[in-house]
């Protein structure tokens, strides 16, 4: 989906991708930003395995909490889950957790 977004009389045009994952459990809106690609998302109670990172990726938990399996730290509001390549990413919340993500 293409957004225009209209700013004085300067047209910007923001590419915006909805991703979905495990059935509808996990779903987000990618876009693009100054530093590098990010989502903003919904994990769904439950676990979450998406394999290896093929990237960094930073991790900020905005609203709930998450678990991150391999070495079973908790994260909530406002702190910041970094995986780096080849790391995994296996989540588990025990509630609706928002998040944004940053990749590279």
């Amino acid at each position: 989906m293409q957004t225009h977004i209209f700013a004085g009389n300067l047209i910007l045009h923001m590419d915006i991708k909805h991703n979905s994952y495990f059935d509808g459990k996990v779903q987000s809106l990618g876009f693009p930003n100054s530093e590098s690609d990010a989502t903003v998302g919904v994990f769904s109670p439950g676990v979450h395995d998406f394999g290896t990172a093929s990237r960094r990726e930073r991790m900020k938990v905005v609203h709930g909490s998450l678990t991150y399996i391999p070495t079973d730290a908790k994260y909530g509001e406002g702190q910041t889950l970094t995986v780096e390549t080849g790391g995994k990413i296996q989540i588990s919340c025990d509630q609706f957790t928002a998040y944004v993500c940053y990749y590279g």
